[in-house]
């Protein structure tokens, strides 16, 4: 590496080296006059030696720059980059033999070695070193091949990028945009048939992954054909129970395109894994796209309301019909004569409809749900001051007359949230009949609706709720909510105000809060085959706060039986696994900890589900692979073309190697060689003035 010296002269540095030698000379005259010791030559010789060394240590005082310039020459980077997904070998044994190829590629890396620097990867949904070729990636990301390109040799010298694939990609955005970002030739090697073969696939399905018990959900099944005109074909779908429904298939074009809307029953619950499947054609392409394996997650949503009533009421009957518009609910009617404990304890949400109530204090019932979420609807035969000592939300001192008032929504209700065409309707609802007299709040609650007499809004609770020990509970301090339900339906056609009233107020009383000490859950219940799986846990002491200081052991075991098991990490207060990628399938996993002496456990489970993107687009694009080289000043070229390709690259013009030039400076005091000049100087002058008898 050649290294080039350079003095920083200015027109004031040269002032300073003139000075510094003049200083010099002025010293050596002092020292050397004409002397009886000394011949004139040697006096001379060595009155030149001190004004050097002199003029050189004051020079160097002042600091002199000396510039350093380092060229390198950097060769053309060359990147070689493979599809390694499964499309590839589509077309094996069709005029493409992917070990040939594979070949074809090696020689192709030891041809190019020799005169550039040469970089290789192979990418299916991720780009990775080497070409370790094995064609069986489940997704194809051409875009991100690009994009880590730019990141990794943004300053870089790129001569060429050299990319094999067929042009189908399933992952990340279009390649072309993003090949737009490399100022540089791409080479693109043409893989696969654009010739349409004879397949039949199913190419998606579109359905939610949570179903409810006993109720239907819908499937939406996309089949797609070619080169099977008047073929046939049965569309099956199966469960663990056996098959579900089966329809005939008729192929009546050579590029067939239809989507199958299927209504499958929830009659499990649980995860349920349904097969929908295809009969294969003679002949065709590839029979692995004509199979689909989904899960629906089954759960039983539903829950008993009952509703326990001092007497026959119009309000029991609109508070039914709001519920039961939601399937999730059933609601049982009971008056409190013949209500039995056990459809208490079955019930999910008790509704006291005037209870207790002026001729039955009900006492044995409120025992009975007092760990229940119940909703208190108050009435004319509700016994006020009864009423108020059997929950601990809110005090009515009346004396048991009734008042009209009318509802006004409150704005800084959280709890749940009405839409604001039900808001404004309910504001413009006619009045209900109110206990009159004084309200109070005993503890936490929040209002939704307070009570407006007249004109006159007021803050008595019209519609309360909050948490009364173990329970939550709601009270309607009201009486008339079938007219409410009436007048909705005469002013808008509908009940829906009303109904969302009522289901939300169920929906809230319904849900409790999560309870448990010891939490795990996955981060969702269906991951794809190549995502890593994620779960957390969570661990409460006694005063529920996050603790994560015993360790958690987890179990992950299939269908099949194989398990895998881990220990959670720590994260701030609780816990975190990643399983990484596990193989398709079903999973129940088993988590165990303890905390003191009391020990904890948590069960759950989750699906991986197969990717087979790669059998869904069979068609390769050689069209986007053309518009990429075009673009670029590269060249598409086929496989039997690969050993064009050394020789395309190197007549390239745009392929060289670039000379860099590196600037350094450094004071010049640092130079070794000046200090042994300055001591050979003054050596030779002391040796030569002792022997001449001048020391």
């Amino acid at each position: 590496m050649p290294l080039l010296f350079q003095m920083q002269f200015t027109s004031e540095s040269y002032l300073w080296l003139l000075a510094c030698l003049g200083l010099g000379i002025a010293y050596a005259l002092l020292l050397y006059r004409p002397s009886a010791h000394l011949h004139n030559n040697l006096r001379y010789f060595l009155f030149a030696l001190r004004a050097l060394s002199i003029a050189l240590i004051a020079f160097l005082i002042c600091s002199p720059l000396i510039k350093t310039i380092s060229r390198t020459i950097e060769k053309p980077l060359i990147i070689i980059a493979q599809d390694n997904s499964a499309s590839i070998l589509l077309s094996e044994g069709k005029g493409f033999n992917s070990k040939d190829y594979t070949n074809q590629l090696k020689k192709l890396e030891k041809n190019l070695s020799g005169d550039y620097e040469l970089r290789s990867f192979n990418f299916a949904e991720k780009m990775d070193e080497g070409l370790n070729l094995n064609y069986k990636g489940s997704l194809t990301d051409i875009s991100s091949v690009f994009k880590q390109i730019n990141n990794q040799f943004s300053n870089r010298n790129i001569g060429a990028i050299i990319i094999g694939t067929d042009g189908i990609y399933n992952r990340g955005s279009n390649p072309l945009y993003e090949s737009k970002n490399l100022n540089t030739a791409i080479y693109t090697i043409a893989l696969g048939d654009t010739i349409a073969k004879r397949d039949l696939l199913i190419s998606t399905i579109n359905y939610s992954n949570i179903a409810y018990l006993d109720n239907q959900f819908q499937i939406g099944i996309s089949i797609e054909a070619y080169q099977s005109e008047g073929s046939n074909s049965m569309l099956t779908v199966s469960s663990e129970s056996g098959l579900v429904l089966s329809k005939p298939i008729s192929i009546n074009s050579n590029e067939f395109r239809q989507t199958i809307m299927l209504n499958l029953p929830a009659e499990k619950k649980g995860l349920q894994s349904y097969k929908i499947k295809l009969a294969p054609l003679d002949n065709e392409l590839s029979q692995i796209n004509n199979v689909q394996t989904i899960f629906i997650e089954v759960i039983d949503g539903r829950k008993n309301i009952l509703i326990i009533a001092n007497a026959p009421h119009p309000d029991i009957s609109a508070i039914r019909q709001s519920i039961e518009n939601n399937k999730n609910y059933s609601v049982k009617v009971r008056m409190v004569q013949e209500v039995l404990p056990a459809e208490i304890a079955e019930a999910g949400l008790i509704i006291l409809h005037q209870l207790p109530s002026i001729s039955n204090n009900a006492k044995d019932i409120l025992k009975l749900v007092e760990a229940k979420p119940t909703l208190f609807v108050l009435g004319a035969q509700s016994n006020i001051p009864a009423f108020s000592v059997s929950q601990n939300l809110i005090t009515i001192n009346s004396n048991g007359m009734l008042q009209e008032a009318n509802a006004t929504i409150k704005s800084d209700f959280y709890a749940f949230a009405l839409s604001d065409i039900s808001r404004s309707k309910i504001n413009n609802f006619g009045p209900l009949l109110t206990p009159f007299g004084n309200y109070g709040l005993k503890g936490s609650s929040n209002t939704l609706i307070n009570q407006q007499i007249g004109k006159i809004p007021t803050e008595k609770p019209l519609l309360v709720f909050g948490e009364d020990v173990q329970r939550r509970i709601s009270v309607l301090a009201a009486e008339g909510i079938w007219r409410w339900r009436l007048e909705d339906f005469q002013e808008n056609s509908s009940h829906e105000a009303i109904d969302e009233l009522i289901t939300k107020t169920v929906q809230y009383l319904v849900s409790s809060d999560d309870k448990r000490k010891f939490r795990v859950s996955t981060s969702k219940n269906n991951f794809d085959e190549n995502e890593h799986v994620i779960l957390n846990a969570e661990l409460y002491n006694e005063s529920f706060e996050l603790v994560n200081s015993p360790d958690v052991n987890i179990t992950l075991k299939n269908k099949t039986g194989k398990s895998y098991s881990f220990v959670f990490s720590r994260a701030l207060n609780s816990y975190e696994l990643d399983a990484g990628e596990l193989p398709p399938g079903e999973y129940n996993y088993k988590a165990l900890t303890s905390l003191g002496k009391l020990n904890y456990q948590a069960e759950g489970q989750f699906i991986i589900s197969s990717q087979e993107a790669e059998y869904k687009q069979i068609i390769a694009n050689h069209q986007l692979l053309y518009a990429i080289s075009s673009q670029s000043g590269g060249q598409m070229l086929f496989p039997k073309q690969l050993d064009e390709l050394p020789g395309l690259i190197r007549t390239n013009e745009q392929v060289k190697s670039v000379s860099y030039e590196n600037p350094k400076y450094s004071e010049l005091i640092e130079l070794k060689l000046l200090f042994f000049l300055i001591i050979v100087l003054l050596s030779i002058e002391w040796l030569s003035r002792k022997r001449n008898g001048e020391i």
